[in-house]
């Protein structure tokens, strides 16, 4: 392969992987296997997107985020949490837009309520519904309090 080959490859791995994982988010029977399926293309996501010459801190941040999102839909809290901190700090270090800042605060809440942790949950939503008010887009921000709403 030529390195314009691996970077095509990359690039289409990173986002096939992506919307996989939201097919398996978004299954309502999702089995075992499912699970353990939707886990390892969210991280091969995240690996390619690394990879791509076309990764960047907000495609990194959103495949972090996503990791925390099937990892409490797993029943995993710490490993949720781990990547709802990822992404908040990709979302910080990088000063990336409200909406996905808002989303970092989001996956905190969603690994704090799979966590069982009610007031870390609160204090995680509080933070994305202030962070909401600054999302410009109203698709983007209805989005985001949906989501909150099934916290």
């Amino acid at each position: 392969m030529t390195d314009l080959d691996v970077q095509a490859a990359h690039h289409r791995f990173a986002v096939e992987c992506f919307n996989g994982t939201w097919d398996l988010l978004d299954k309502e029977d999702r089995s075992d296997d499912d699970t353990a399926e939707m886990i390892h293309m969210a991280h091969a996501s995240l690996w390619h997107w690394r990879h791509s010459e076309h990764g960047d801190p907000q495609h990194f941040a959103v495949g972090t985020w996503q990791l925390s999102r099937v990892y409490a839909l797993a029943g995993r809290p710490e490993e949720a949490r781990r990547y709802g901190e990822g992404s908040l700090m990709l979302c910080r270090r990088h000063e990336l837009a409200p909406f996905y800042l808002a989303y970092a605060y989001e996956a905190l809440a969603r690994a704090a309520a799979v966590a069982g942790d009610q007031a870390e949950r609160q204090r995680q939503v509080e933070a994305a519904t202030a962070v909401v008010k600054r999302i410009e887009d109203e698709s983007n921000r209805q989005a985001l309090l949906d989501d909150l709403a099934t916290i």
